[in-house]
């Protein structure tokens, strides 16, 4: 009896024993920790590749990821390594990503709770460098002249928005800078043709003031031109290209044949950049060389030092061939230089103004044989067969009241002390040139001033090729 008792509770030991190891012992073999470290190692717009610290034993890992925290309608994959390539993702995007040990490589029961949740975006879309350019094809030569309608437009960058001055603001002007380039009729002026090409300075280039992606202070411009029907685009989209200097032109009416930028000065410095592009118009044919600059502001001490070399600078490529391609030359742009050499020592206008006219390529408001040191040239001998407004300056500096040498008799009228210039070619024909004002009687500004500048537009004839 003593031996069937101790077998008997032997038996029950065993018994014990067996189901605590069905019970305790494969659940506890199979419990591993969660994964540990999750990190991303590379990104781009449609995948994440992910990796975490290895688990001891672990026959495999399942991989979740969501577009919601609650992990949602989540997707999974496997692996039996410690790293995962993520793919089929949206661009600029933000996914919640876990990972937990799992059986069979990964495909199997999990053997972990999931690990912390990894938050990452995917990065945006490249922003575009090259917008729609219009038909490639090269124009066929007609044998007959063409009017080109170029603007200049320094039109104050966004950096500069202030609280201080809602009214100066970007968003309040936008919508006046682009009517007056569109040619909108103002209290002096009629209404005209939008330009055949612009030169812009202080286009701003950052994508960051904008909610909608890929937008800058000139691509914004560049869509409220389009808005009316037209079918403006820029030499170059990237924003290293030029910084603020720009060309906007006309992909109807002009064929890009290349285009680039030239450094004219150290980084460091405000406007160093000349824009430039060799054009051909579409209904005569002709080929022409457009640039847009900036030259620096009064803004440090050496700042006439380096105006003057950044214009001597120009002169000397403008003057080779193998930039120009020797082609008609028109340059626009906002020279920060007097022609009567106000502000101090700033005399860059009446030393380079002759300079450019030897160069072959002078001013197209004053005469090539005019002194532009003489402060009283009358607007009665200027190049242009018309002008409109050449008595008033083109930096207004957001006053109300407007700089104008308004005469009763307009035979006296004198050309103002403009900064803001277009060249070209000095065989070219300048039909009309004109500064851009919505005046009442007193010479003040009426409604919303564009910028701290006056556009300037001129029209200048192609002979025929």
């Amino acid at each position: 009896m003593r031996r069937l008792r101790t077998t008997a509770v032997v038996g029950v030991v065993l018994a014990v024993a067996c189901t605590l190891v069905a019970v305790a012992g494969p659940a506890g073999a199979a419990h591993r920790p969660a994964p540990r470290s999750l990190r991303t190692t590379s990104a781009d717009q449609s995948s994440l590749s992910v990796r975490w610290h290895w688990v001891r034993k672990a026959p495999g890992y399942r991989v979740r990821w969501s577009l919601h925290r609650s992990m949602a309608g989540s997707r999974r994959l496997a692996t039996r390594q410690h790293h995962a390539q993520i793919t089929g993702l949206a661009a600029n995007t933000r996914y919640f990503v876990q990972v937990a040990v799992a059986a069979r490589g990964g495909r199997g029961r999990l053997l972990s709770s999931w690990s912390h949740r990894l938050v990452r975006r995917t990065p945006p879309v490249p922003c575009p460098t090259v917008g729609d350019l219009g038909d490639p094809t090269p124009a066929v030569a007609t044998g007959k002249s063409t009017d080109l309608r170029v603007a200049s437009f320094n039109i104050r960058t966004m950096n500069l928005d202030s609280p201080d001055h809602p009214e100066q603001r970007w968003r309040a002007r936008a919508g006046r800078v682009a009517s007056l380039l569109l040619g909108a009729a103002t209290t002096r002026s009629a209404a005209a043709v939008p330009p055949d090409v612009i030169a812009l300075q202080e286009a701003n280039q950052s994508y960051a003031k904008f909610a909608t992606l890929c937008t800058n202070q000139m691509i914004d411009l560049r869509n409220r031109l389009n808005a009316s029907g037209r079918h403006y685009e820029a030499t170059s989209l990237a924003p290293s290209a030029s910084v603020g200097t720009r060309i906007l032109f006309d992909t109807a009416r002009l064929r890009l044949e290349t285009s680039g930028s030239i450094l004219l000065a150290s980084p460091s410095t405000t406007h160093p950049h000349l824009a430039w592009a060799i054009f051909q118009d579409r209904e005569g044919g002709q080929r022409f060389f457009f640039g847009s600059v900036h030259l620096v502001p009064p803004e440090k001490p050496d700042s006439n030092t380096v105006r003057s070399a950044e214009w001597d600078q120009l002169i000397a490529h403008l003057s080779d061939p193998s930039l120009t391609q020797g082609l008609p030359v028109v340059l626009a742009g906002d020279f920060n230089s007097p022609r009567g050499g106000a502000r101090g020592a700033n005399l860059a206008a009446q030393i380079h103004l002759p300079q450019m006219v030897t160069a072959g390529f002078g001013d197209t408001l004053i005469g090539k044989d005019q002194d532009p040191s003489d402060p009283n040239l009358l607007v009665s001998t200027a190049r242009a067969l018309t002008t409109a407004n050449a008595q008033c300056a083109s930096f207004n500096g957001f006053r109300v009241l407007q700089t104008c040498d308004d005469q009763t008799d307009p035979a006296t009228e004198k050309i103002a002390q403009d900064i803001d210039y277009v060249f070209a070619t000095n065989a070219l024909v300048v039909k009309s040139w004109e500064l851009v004002l919505d005046l009442d009687p007193l010479k003040n500004w009426l409604g919303t001033i564009p910028s701290d500048h006056n556009l300037v537009r001129t029209t200048i004839t192609l002979p025929p090729v």
